[in-house]
């Protein structure tokens, strides 16, 4: 009984032999279609890895402008320089234009202080509740939501 089995097994072809060699004769045949394929994958690929690395990059630029807003804002907090809020105002504006990355969402709350701070509550208001309807569920939620309440307050 095993014998038989055995000479059956023989007989038969490899799966995997039989499958290479159609894949050989396969690409043989639509060997133009095949480099054309690759040439698409390999470019797509390409595409892909080119627009990570380019939001990367644009995410770390964003970062370190945002740091250097919050440098001065802290500045002015410790010098009283207004020449230091005028510049962390102006870091965060540009940060909201250009709306690259996250760091927008932070400078807004930022902007919204500095308005705040210098009595422009209906610059401050918007700022706020963009903030609050564009990050649910986060610190900077919580943080516009009390800012508004307090604004309300006064």
């Amino acid at each position: 009984m095993a014998k038989k089995q055995t000479k059956e097994l023989i007989g038969k072809p490899d799966f995997l032999l039989s499958f290479i060699e159609t894949a050989y004769i396969f690409i043989q045949e639509n060997v133009r279609s095949f480099i054309i394929g690759a040439v698409i994958f390999v470019v797509a690929i390409a595409s892909v890895y080119g627009y990570v690395l380019y939001s990367r990059n644009q995410e770390e630029k964003s970062q370190a402008t945002l740091f250097q807003g919050i440098k001065s804002f802290e500045e002015y907090g410790q010098t009283g320089k207004q020449e230091s809020l005028t510049n962390a105002e102006n870091v965060f504006q540009s940060l909201i234009k250009e709306k690259r990355g996250k760091a927008h969402k932070i400078a807004r709350l930022y902007l919204a202080t500095i308005y705040n701070m210098q009595g422009k509550i209906d610059n401050a208001k918007p700022l706020y509740q963009e903030v609050m309807r564009d990050s649910s569920g986060t610190i900077l939620q919580t943080l516009a939501e009390q800012a508004l309440q307090s604004l309300e307050k006064k």
